[in-house]
């Protein structure tokens, strides 16, 4: 019998057939513009996080909560809301424009999620097909537990998925904005913690997702190089993932995340730096 809903998801579900695919890997770059492009969100990134020392930490562990969040046994998952809030209450500031800024201010934490929500969804799509609108909607019912538990207050996500598309044009035209932060990111002279020619693959293969992912005016805004070539070569990754999922069982596919979810730290890849506060 399927269950009736909550946290964590289970087959049945919308979001376990969506957000466990490894192919949504390739959205972390574009998200984590889409999320220092918002200048407060990007204070807090510079002012707390270890992101210069160690770029790969951040990322590391946003996946770790995130995935057993969603995907843990119960008593894994909720302890994943209790820790995001901790993290998130000791981060708070000023941003350079002199702006007072907090990271469980609803406002921000509804944007870092509907970020995550947006690319896993656009992503998937684009390798797997659209989604009847039924279960695009269902599908964003059910993240809506994920911003909840991130500290979201209920009520506070955009009713429908309909709303939740002109919320998120809305931020994207209203909010958004280059930064110091998504500067260093687009920075193809960074040295990144990792084997040559490792490094520089991977800042190509970012820029590349960022190129097709981010909105065309943001893309424009951040100078990120497109062009025809370009188009065609993400949409030869894009292809390469289609026909490697239909030979592929889902249950093969999965066992990345599967690992993860069921690591009792996050994974620790290419050199973690010195550490501070989140």
């Amino acid at each position: 019998m399927r269950r009736t809903g909550g946290l964590p998801f289970r087959p049945g579900d919308a979001s376990w057939t969506v957000m466990r695919e490894p192919v949504l890997g390739l959205g972390a770059a574009p998200t984590l513009l889409l999320q220092v492009t918002h200048p407060l969100v990007a204070a807090g990134v510079e002012q707390y996080s270890d992101f210069e020392s160690d770029p790969f930490a951040r990322l590391w562990r946003t996946a770790d909560i995130m995935l057993k969040l969603s995907f843990a046994e119960p008593e894994v998952s909720a302890r994943q809301s209790v820790k995001l809030r901790r993290v998130h209450e000791r981060v708070s500031g000023v941003s350079d424009e002199g702006v007072h800024y907090r990271a469980l201010d609803p406002d921000l934490l509804l944007w870092v999620w509907a970020t995550l929500v947006h690319n896993g969804l656009d992503l998937y799509q684009r390798t797997f097909g659209r989604l009847p609108s039924g279960e695009r909607e269902r599908l964003y019912q059910e993240q809506k537990l994920i911003a909840y538990a991130c500290g979201v207050p209920e009520g506070h996500c955009p009713v429908t998925y309909a709303d939740f598309r002109a919320y998120f044009d809305r931020v994207v035209r209203d909010e958004l904005r280059p930064t110091a932060v998504s500067a260093k990111l687009l920075d193809t002279s960074r040295r990144l913690p990792m084997p040559w020619p490792l490094g520089p693959a991977y800042i190509q293969l970012n820029l590349l997702a960022a190129g097709a992912l981010l909105p065309r005016s943001l893309r424009r805004e951040l100078g990120i190089p497109w062009s025809r070539s370009r188009a065609l070569a993400f949409a030869s990754l894009v292809e390469a993932n289609k026909t490697a999922s239909k030979v592929v069982p889902a249950s093969v596919r999965h066992r990345p995340t599967d690992y993860l979810v069921a690591r009792e730290r996050p994974l620790r890849l290419f050199g973690q730096g010195r550490r501070r506060a989140a």
